[in-house]
């Protein structure tokens, strides 16, 4: 009888603690891509015209999620070409979310265009198909007449449509 305790107990401990498989636990709120690039480059076309390219150092594609959006990370840049004007938007972060045709940068936030204008802000939000911008946050925005600091932006991406929060700097207006 105590002979085949002990080898119970042993065969016990034995079998318990070799477990080869390792056990791995998936949450259901992890979103997995469909693809991830490096130091990519993407082309937008429309009729056989290129309207924009977005680049970076990282790319998330995240199409296969309710949302269906992408980030981008490190040195994000769009460049939107118009028949008039080339502007480039830079940051450290964007997100697109493609069903709503709507964009985020978030991080040195800056805009730079073809006829001289600069503008620099934390956060910025786009509007794609309206090709509207937006900010709650502090920004700048110079051309070759205006300096125009203040705290929210409402704006066409032409910036001829531009309402203003709190206002400082200078700003020429022409009658």
């Amino acid at each position: 009888m105590r002979y085949s305790f002990n080898f119970s107990f042993i065969f016990l401990i034995f079998f318990s603690s070799c477990n080869t498989e390792p056990s791995v636990v998936v949450s259901q709120n992890e979103k997995t891509p469909v693809s991830i690039a490096r130091n990519f480059t993407m082309t937008y076309t429309d009729s056989t015209l290129t309207k924009s390219f977005v680049s970076g150092k990282t790319h998330y594609d995240f199409t296969n999620d309710q949302l269906n959006f992408s980030e981008f990370f490190e040195d994000v840049e769009l460049i939107i070409y118009d028949d008039n004007k080339t502007s480039i938007i830079s940051s450290d972060y964007a997100i697109v979310y493609n069903s709503y045709r709507f964009m985020e940068f978030k991080g040195n936030v800056e805009i730079t265009t073809t006829e001289g204008e600069l503008l620099t802000t934390n956060q910025l939000y786009y509007d794609t198909e309206n090709e509207w911008l937006f900010t709650e946050d502090n920004f700048e925005y110079t051309d070759r007449t205006n300096k125009i600091i203040a705290n929210r932006l409402d704006s066409n991406r032409d910036f001829t449509d531009l309402v203003t929060g709190n206002l400082t700097g200078s700003i020429n207006i022409s009658e």
